[in-house]
């Protein structure tokens, strides 16, 4: 009888120690995507950050040209302030979106969040002749992790650029009250996804984007996965509709308070 009850206990030691070796396995896999999505992020930072370094340098040699000319100065100097104040506000957003600490779930103001993730982007969606209209009222909230649903909000606008690069087109962002909860969808009128792959699109290691020749392009097959996760494990949803060649609409559902 004691053996039996021994090994009982050997066998819930390792079922623990596997439910703990799996908890390990899936935070290395959402630290594996941030660092992922960084490494999108750093083809389209460094062109940014070169399109406001060249005029804060001009601006900088023209005061410095005439440096009795107060109002050609103060101009010089006002114009070098803000394109600086641009790349630390970049360099802020994509700090806030590695940043890798324990869960710190808050109430975040969807306006907000939003603006953030297009922030991270870094790039003017209109240099690419994509229009970005948004729909969200103010003081709508919704409550989790800020990195994590940045992240999530990340992956799919870059995933929605990337289908409407060929071509331009319309990215919608909406959110609205949903009883207890906050509604977020996110619409696009690129390519779509093939009927074969729109069941299979929450799977770990499906991607759209396999067959891409540029770095910024190419998918791992985990971004949608991870964004399953973490929308699920802040007790919400996500799902998505799309029609090849006309776009994708991804709706999300979170709760608006820790206790819905």
């Amino acid at each position: 009888m004691s053996g039996l009850l021994k090994q009982r206990q050997s066998l819930h030691q390792r079922i623990r120690d596997n439910e703990a070796q799996i908890n390990q396995l899936e935070e290395q896999i959402r630290v594996t995507h941030k660092m992922a999505s960084m490494g999108t992020m750093v083809g389209m930072v460094a062109h940014e950050f070169n399109n406001l370094l060249v005029p804060i340098i001009n601006y900088a040699e023209l005061a410095l040209k005439d440096e009795d000319d107060r109002e050609l100065t103060h101009k010089a100097l006002t114009k070098t302030l803000e394109h600086g104040q641009r790349a630390s506000s970049i360099v802020k957003s994509m700090l806030g979106m590695i940043r890798i600490q324990d869960q710190i779930h808050e109430a975040i103001d969807v306006q907000e969040l939003v603006n953030e993730t297009l922030q991270c982007i870094t790039r003017d969606l209109s240099k690419d002749k994509i229009m970005v209209s948004q729909a969200i009222p103010d003081t709508l909230f919704v409550f989790g992790d800020p990195s994590q649903l940045l992240q999530v909000l990340f992956n799919i606008i870059i995933n929605a650029r990337q289908a409407m690069l060929q071509r331009g087109g319309t990215l919608k962002i909406e959110a609205k009250p949903r009883g207890t909860k906050t509604e977020i969808t996110i619409s696009d009128t690129g390519c779509g996804i093939p009927d074969d792959l729109i069941d299979k699109i929450f799977d770990p290691f499906v991607s759209t984007k396999t067959n891409e020749t540029k770095s910024d392009l190419k998918g791992t097959g985990l971004g949608l996965a991870v964004c399953r996760d973490i929308i699920e494990a802040h007790h919400g949803s996500i799902n998505v509709k799309s029609q090849l060649n006309q776009g994708t609409l991804f709706t999300i559902t979170l709760p608006q308070n820790p206790n819905t």
